[in-house]
């Protein structure tokens, strides 16, 4: 690097230093957050439930109440980060607010997921990200799930395969209870085109909460012809 664009990069650096992306306060190092916003940030770790990645109390309890006696197409749903707090504020500003910067953050933080070490024995055949509707793209000018695949795709070293798609653009209304958000998504995905399917196929989303999303795109993969259908999402 020569000496003159050395220059420019502190001379940028001094009149526009980086600035946290939780808190917005400059910052000294090339990070994307402060040490205060970085503790804030939870990262998912036992005891949690072996399905849905549910904090729990004790590591004597294997599964949560929202995934004892429920047939579930997925194997587990492995989660990256709590999602409450400032992850939720960080997701929202991302998915609504359009705060494209964050994205290098969210694609960074999702790579948690991925050192679970029951994913390191599964030989996956690709990354399947989880659709969103046309009408909600086209509101939001971009699909948030879409980079976190892509991102996920490449650390793992997998193809990416826009395999689904939503047939409906659901959406839930706060307080929507459990029972209400499960019929809302039956039927809800299917394939883009009619396929054949072979191997274990790792799906993305950004948030699991009751898990119903993940589910019925499981089901659909499932039928189509995979032998096994894990997911990963960035929080939980």
């Amino acid at each position: 690097m020569s000496n003159y664009k050395k220059f420019f990069i502190s001379f940028v650096d001094l009149f526009y230093p980086r600035h946290c992306l939780g808190c917005h306060q400059a910052l000294s190092e090339k990070k994307f957050l402060c040490r205060d916003c970085e503790n804030q940030i939870e990262p998912l770790s036992p005891p949690c439930c072996q399905i849905c990645s549910y904090p729990l109390l004790s590591s004597d309890v294997k599964t949560c109440h929202n995934c004892a006696k429920r047939k579930l197409h997925f194997i587990a749903g492995i989660g990256a980060i709590r999602y409450r707090g400032l992850m939720r504020e960080l997701l929202s500003r991302y998915k609504y607010g359009r705060e494209q910067s964050l994205k290098p953050l969210l694609q960074h933080l999702i790579l948690g997921a991925l050192h679970e070490e029951r994913l390191q024995e599964i030989n996956f055949t690709a990354v399947v990200p989880v659709p969103l509707h046309a009408l909600r793209q086209r509101e939001r000018g971009f699909n948030q799930v879409l980079s976190l695949a892509q991102q996920v795709a490449k650390f793992k070293n997998l193809p990416l395969r826009l395999l689904l798609k939503r047939t409906s653009p659901t959406s839930f209304q706060a307080g929507s209870n459990r029972q209400r958000r499960l019929k809302n998504l039956e039927g809800a995905f299917s394939l883009r085109r009619p396929t054949s399917l072979r191997g274990n196929f790792l799906l993305v989303d950004d948030v699991l909460t009751t898990g119903a999303t993940l589910n019925e795109c499981a089901k659909v993969l499932l039928q189509a012809g995979a032998n096994q259908v894990w997911a990963v999402t960035l929080a939980r």
